[in-house]
């Protein structure tokens, strides 16, 4: 695969799924919700009955006798996106991106290409708690205003470990499912021009999800999460550093800092047309006070926006079904 094309795959995951980052198991999952209204109960295979056995029935999260979503165990996709976001975290200038691909969906027990492109290779899990490996993106900025004359911001890749919690999770019941969900995802981060690629720095982004996933034959779902990213000198430079021979009147030069970089409110909204046809639309509002960079002439501004309109086209399905009910 060449790296173009891997970029492309990796930008629609990333930016169809919160215009940017962050992510992890369900963070940035397309909605799940209960395929019935029926209060059915679920037929368990055996090692599912044992384990359901062994759980403490004050659990908070065993799950309700009632019928969760029924997935493939693959499908490929095809899943496209339009952002609407400022060129770079803390930029005033405002771009608008978009990319079309296909994506590979695959539920296994261990190994989970996970809905909307978060990659998941599950190392350990508990009914709480999980350590995985996720995966984001993002877009280039070419020659914004506040940059002219210095290097453009690469295409960014993002992978590391994530640890997720589970604070609290009602279970699939005839009302449908809320889950409470912390992520503590550090990535290491890379840029490229798809010419060549480089290490930039780190990057750790901890938050808190909710999520309302509402009953119906076709699924519905509300969510919420607040981010903090952190990010160290390496990130930080790469965006708000201004080295002296870039140094202008009005840009004057500045030595990028590690430390605090912003947070963030993200709130979307995910709908399925029909079995084959789903719509996702994300809000996502970020804020720069007490940033460490404040001071830098590239962060322009204290609060941006972000909108972005995303699809997803179920073109093929196995006849297997997923075995794993973190769906």
């Amino acid at each position: 695969m060449s790296l173009r094309l891997a970029a492309c795959l990796a930008l629609s995951a990333a930016a169809a799924s919160a215009a940017s980052a962050q992510s992890g198991p369900d963070a940035n999952d397309a909605p799940d919700t209960v395929r019935t209204s029926s209060p059915d109960p679920v037929v368990l295979a055996p090692e599912q009955q044992q384990q359901e056995a062994q759980r403490p029935v004050g659990d908070p999260i065993r799950p309700t006798a009632t019928k969760a979503p029924d997935e493939p165990l693959w499908e490929l996709r095809l899943g496209g996106t339009g952002l609407y976001a400022s060129a770079y975290p803390g930029s005033s200038e405002m771009k608008t991106n978009g990319v079309v691909a296909p994506l590979f969906i695959y539920r296994g027990d261990r190994i989970r290409f996970g809905e909307f492109g978060v990659a998941r290779a599950i190392a350990a899990e508990t009914q709480k708690l999980q350590l995985d490996v996720s995966l984001d993106a993002a877009y280039s900025a070419k020659n914004p205003k506040a940059r002219v004359g210095m290097p453009d911001i690469d295409y960014l890749f993002q992978v590391g470990p994530q640890l997720v919690y589970r604070f609290f999770d009602t279970g699939w019941t005839t009302d449908g499912r809320t889950e409470v969900t912390g992520f503590m995802p550090v990535r290491g981060v890379a840029a490229s021009d798809f010419s060549s690629i480089h290490h930039v720095g780190l990057l750790a982004e901890p938050s808190i999800m909710y999520r309302r996933q509402l009953p119906g034959d076709l699924r519905t779902s509300l969510n919420a999460q607040f981010v903090v990213s952190i990010a160290d000198e390496g990130t930080m430079d790469y965006w708000y550093q201004v080295d002296p021979q870039y140094a202008t009147a009005r840009r004057p030069a500045y030595d990028g800092k590690g430390g605090y970089l912003s947070s963030a409110i993200r709130l979307w909204w995910t709908h399925e047309f029909s079995k084959e046809f789903e719509l996702y639309v994300t809000y996502h509002g970020r804020y720069f006070g007490g940033s460490a960079n404040e001071a830098s002439p590239l962060l322009e501004e204290k609060f941006t926006h972000a909108v972005s309109f995303s699809f997803v086209w179920k073109m093929l399905k196995s006849k297997a079904r997923a075995k794993n009910g973190d769906m």
